[in-house]
């Protein structure tokens, strides 16, 4: 079976629904694995979710470890309400490990199984252009699909997976862990370059006639060959600081965190989670050479200095 795009320009062959139906059989089974192995681990290995129940005992709870292991096998879209920790700390066996292992290289496989289906599509499909892209960002942080992509995830039964949780790797701390502890990173933004006809474009598309028409009437006032900036404020980002013991020596690093993270012992380490800090950020440094007002707000478009 072949999948046609929505312009039928070009046909999805079936080896990319079966490439991508197989990597999914693969990704399930090693998440099941990984369930098994951190169960298997109750009465030696530890678990601490900080922001599980109230009091410290239900972080470390058994309950805690079940939030844990959902944290990081949950492939589909979590329903209305449903909490999937964040943040976490699970103490593994070397078994559990080696199940992180198998599933973080599951993931990357699914991942290029998908990407395989995006990268035919934008060669054989001329409709999916850049201004488009930039539309439609993946900054969404819900995962940008094709036509092509969604039926063929249709296609396998899938439809409903979450690919930004089904990409991420599961972090694996250093041997030796001693201290742990939560950030976030509350100042960064995204930065794109944009030509001015691109700019055009997008504002085109912009909602609503008469806010189209003013932001093109702003653009046709630049100059010629102009190139403008696209700037969006990220999310807070959860970063953590960490020490741990290598050759008698303490070693400090910073990283940024996504989810639970492996400890590859039987201890917790010392351990401080920082709530979010939510909105209550300081504003972006700017760009050097970036006005500091936005030509168009609702593009988030900015121009450079004169």
């Amino acid at each position: 079976m072949n999948i046609q795009t929505h312009d039928n320009t070009a046909v999805l062959p079936a080896e990319y629904i079966r490439v991508l139906y197989e990597a999914y059989q693969v990704l399930a089974e090693a998440c099941l694995t990984l369930s098994g192995a951190v169960r298997s681990d109750r009465e030696s290995y530890p678990v601490y979710i900080p922001t599980f129940g109230m009091e410290d005992k239900d972080k470390e709870s058994n309950e805690a470890r079940e939030a844990a292991i959902k944290s990081m096998t949950q492939l589909f879209v979590a329903d209305e309400g449903e909490h999937v920790p964040e943040a976490g700390i699970v103490c593994a066996s070397p078994e559990t490990v080696a199940a992180v292992e198998h599933l973080n290289a599951a993931k990357a496989a699914f991942k290029d199984a998908v990407m395989a289906i995006r990268n035919f599509q934008k060669e054989t499909d001329a409709s999916v252009s850049r201004i488009s892209k930039l539309i439609r960002d993946e900054v969404t942080e819900k995962g940008y699909r094709t036509e092509a992509l969604k039926k063929a995830m249709g296609t396998a039964g899938i439809g409903s997976l979450d690919l930004k949780r089904c990409y991420a790797q599961i972090r694996i701390m250093p041997p030796a862990l001693d201290v742990f502890s939560w950030t976030w990173a509350t100042n960064h933004a995204r930065i794109k370059k944009v030509t001015l006809q691109e700019a055009i474009e997008m504002a085109k598309k912009l909602p609503g006639q008469g806010a189209s028409q003013t932001a093109v009437d702003l653009l046709n006032k630049c100059n010629p060959g102009e190139i403008l900036v696209k700037k969006s404020t990220l999310p807070n980002q959860l970063r953590a600081n960490y020490a741990y013991l290598e050759d008698g020596s303490i070693v400090r690093k910073s990283c940024p965190i996504s989810g639970v993270v492996i400890a590859q012992q039987k201890n917790l380490p010392r351990k401080f989670w920082r709530d979010n800090p939510g909105d209550q950020r300081r504003r972006p440094a700017q760009e050097s050479g970036i006005e500091e007002e936005p030509l168009i707000l609702a593009l988030d478009l900015y121009r450079y200095a004169q």
